[in-house]
């Protein structure tokens, strides 16, 4: 067991054979967060990005949700957190809307996460990957390819394009995949982008041709996304973001 190394679609990546987690991919655009250090302590709000800063989270309500690093986490970590009380609310971490990711460019989006709080009432949702354009809920995005999971644990693959949406339930080997609360690697791997792969911890778990991204021009440039979202209630989810890896062309 160790690092090997793969040609995909043209880019030599480097990755750990047990758990397949990418630690190089020599693209042409490479960007790679692990959230290490104290410029991490404060992550601003949306619409007042700092200077030499990627990331701004977007908090909605009054109790109020959380997004923010944790203190002395093995490798950096930021959660995401909802809290019970009775409204709606968010908590989601992105580009502050600089679109950047190409998905005609042969885009490939890694992060490690854990969903350490699972939904836990209808309605709230937990969403990874890369969207367009902040706007309220998930769902209202106007271009995503991400996973996401609701209430019943379910692992979901979902994409958006302008032409076809996608909710797809993930499936290994013919059986659905429900998230437990241990960190796990999700890729979105648009190198063919008339044949999205989502990958779950090294594994396919869509079908081939199941899912395309048929949008191009500035409707395939995306961004980051990573969000628990609750429209009312009172439910609760939080997910702990270990990485957030981006590779593509340019």
């Amino acid at each position: 067991m160790g690092t090997r190394s793969r040609y995909e679609a043209g880019v030599l990546r480097f990755f750990d054979d047990a758990s397949f987690e990418t630690s190089l991919s020599m693209a042409a655009l490479f960007f790679q967060e692990d959230f290490i250090g104290a410029g991490h302590g404060g992550i601003p709000a949306s619409g007042s990005p700092s200077v030499g800063y990627p990331w701004v989270k977007k908090i909605v309500g009054a109790a109020p949700p959380t997004l923010a690093l944790v203190a002395n986490a093995a490798g950096g970590q930021v959660q995401s957190a909802l809290t019970a009380t009775s409204e709606k609310q968010e908590a989601t971490l992105y580009w502050n809307d600089s679109l950047a990711i190409d998905m005609t460019k042969k885009a490939v989006v890694e992060i490690r996460a854990a969903l350490t709080v699972p939904p836990s009432a209808a309605g709230v949702q937990f969403v990874l990957g890369l969207a367009s354009s902040w706007i309220d809920g998930p769902d209202n995005n106007s271009y995503y390819v991400e996973f996401g999971a609701t209430a019943n644990n379910s692992l979901l693959v979902r994409s958006k394009d302008g032409v076809t949406t996608n909710s797809l339930a993930a499936s290994n080997a013919g059986a659905a995949v429900a998230l437990d609360t241990a960190f796990h690697l999700f890729r979105i791997d648009a190198s063919d982008a008339t044949d999205v792969g989502f990958y779950f911890d090294g594994a396919r778990v869509n079908a081939a041709k199941s899912v395309a991204f048929a949008a191009t021009g500035a409707n395939a440039i995306l961004q980051p996304y990573v969000s628990v979202y609750k429209p009312s209630g009172t439910g609760l989810a939080t997910a702990l973001i270990d990485k957030v890896d981006v590779w593509a062309g340019r």
